[in-house]
């Protein structure tokens, strides 16, 4: 294997998605990788030690030798810099890449049941087109709310970022379905973010302590 396609993220290496002998194949397969990632509600960050912003790339590399020459690319500020090999092999070219984000929903298995967005979606809209049914979608810290008398749903994202991006968007998803009875509240004020923890209380029996985390780091 000389050539592969691999899938980097804050410029670490993650994983190879495709392996082969030449160098025609193993782009073939990178601009198929490319031309197919299709994403709804892409990961913007991730839970490592602390929560941290991530940026995904797709990468077509070569097995590293010493004729290789590398790209010439600038940093964030515009600077020209040389780009290393990772892992000892070679980068020949690169591109942005979405990874679909997935939600801790409350009731389920955090790590081994988590729904994308299109998941949350059906949960959320379950009777949304009863005409007396009103729910209200709010944020609270790095949490969605989405509840009426009857019924009450919790995403727990991974920080207010994430929370209020995923309330955004399902806000404009309903929208555009002219779904009228959830009503995004957006996110909590000081005023009524402790109703809010009595109410995530009461719903959960989860200790104070545990509503008040900002986000899923302990």
């Amino acid at each position: 294997m000389r050539y592969s396609v691999i899938l980097t993220g804050n410029g670490e290496y993650k994983k190879t998605l495709y392996g082969c002998r030449t160098r025609e194949t193993a782009f073939i397969r990178y601009h198929e990788f490319k031309d197919n990632n299709k994403v709804l509600f892409p990961k913007r960050f991730v839970n490592d030690s602390s929560i941290k912003p991530i940026k995904y790339q797709i990468c077509v590399t070569k097995f590293g030798e010493e004729s290789d020459t590398f790209r010439h690319l600038r940093d964030e500020y515009g600077k020209f810099y040389i780009e290393k090999p990772i892992n000892g092999w070679t980068i020949l070219d690169s591109s942005d890449y979405e990874i679909e984000e997935t939600f801790w929903v409350y009731g389920m298995d955090s790590k081994a049941n988590r729904p994308n967005i299109s998941e949350v979606v059906k949960k959320l809209m379950v009777g949304a087109h009863k005409k007396k049914l009103v729910k209200q979608v709010l944020v609270v810290h790095n949490k969605l709310i989405i509840y009426d008398e009857n019924q009450f749903d919790m995403v727990i994202c991974k920080c207010l970022k994430d929370a209020q991006r995923l309330h955004h968007t399902l806000g404009k998803i309903c929208k555009k379905q002219k779904i009228k009875s959830l009503i995004f509240m957006g996110t909590a004020t000081q005023a009524t973010v402790s109703t809010m923890y009595l109410l995530i209380q009461e719903k959960t029996g989860w200790p104070m302590r545990k509503i008040r985390r900002t986000t899923t780091r302990p």
